[in-house]
């Protein structure tokens, strides 16, 4: 299974929000997690450990996450635990190293933050079926193209690496040396970089002749195969979204 999430079929509650919803809870997870207090910060990436528990994808999600947070955690460790004295208060030396208590304070503060981000993005993406979210998107007043540049983003890297995949293995197969030593491993991926950047914008321009195909640029009335409704949850869900947000930067401001 590939490192990276994408949308997987479900039932849960999760699923079936509306994707105007979802977009909506993201925008204030990430801005939620900026303006949080610690303590805030912590119930909310338990809310989103939960949600994506509930939804099915937890163990997906950690996969993604961990490749992601792992190398962020260390390198933010690095930077202002050695380098950020704060007020000068030592948490242990070792040799010509001083690890500073307000710096990894600093760091950790700020991975909370990254976290929540990671999370919410990766929920998001797990639980949302792209077509959806594009007749959701349009629905709601969001122009087709705007709409269609922002689903296709959310599917590059996904896409990106299931390629990937396939050249790699296709090179494998005949006999290239892709696990070996470092020099090995650099020849490979220069192997990997010509196919893949000819893939991508062959991929591209095959998708935008099928889009025009259909239609895509013209104006006037679309019809969809998804007929989407908004539920009182989806309603209580992002009014209670945005209070939230506006409550933690009124009590930012204060």
């Amino acid at each position: 299974m590939s490192a990276l999430a994408g949308y997987q079929r479900g039932e849960s509650v999760v699923h079936r929000l509306h994707p105007v919803t979802k977009v909506t809870l993201l925008v204030c997870c990430v801005l939620g997690a900026y303006l949080a207090p610690p303590v805030a910060l912590v119930a909310l990436l338990g809310l989103l450990v939960c949600s994506s528990a509930v939804a099915g994808v937890a163990t997906s999600v950690g996969r993604a996450a961990l490749p992601i947070l792992v190398p962020l955690a260390l390198g933010l460790l690095a930077i202002h635990g050695f380098f950020r004295a704060g007020s000068g208060a030592v948490l242990a030396s070792v040799g010509p190293l001083t690890l500073w208590r307000d710096g990894v304070a600093y760091a950790i503060s700020f991975l909370g933050v990254l976290t929540a981000f990671v999370l919410a993005g990766l929920v998001f993406v797990s639980t949302t079926h792209p077509k959806k979210l594009m007749t959701g998107l349009t629905d709601a007043g969001v122009p087709r193209k705007l709409g269609y540049v922002f689903v296709a983003s959310l599917q590059l890297v996904p896409d990106l690496r299931r390629r990937a995949e396939r050249i790699v293995d296709a090179q494998r197969s005949r006999g290239l040396d892709t696990r070996g030593s470092v020099p090995s491993r650099v020849r490979a991926l220069v192997s990997l970089l010509g196919p893949l950047l000819i893939g991508a914008l062959v991929s591209t321009q095959t998708r935008s002749l099928a889009l025009e195909a259909r239609g895509f640029s013209l104006d006037g009335p679309r019809t969809s195969l998804y007929a989407l409704s908004s539920t009182r949850l989806d309603w209580a869900l992002r009014v209670g979204g945005v209070l939230g947000v506006v409550g933690l930067a009124g009590w930012r401001l204060l």
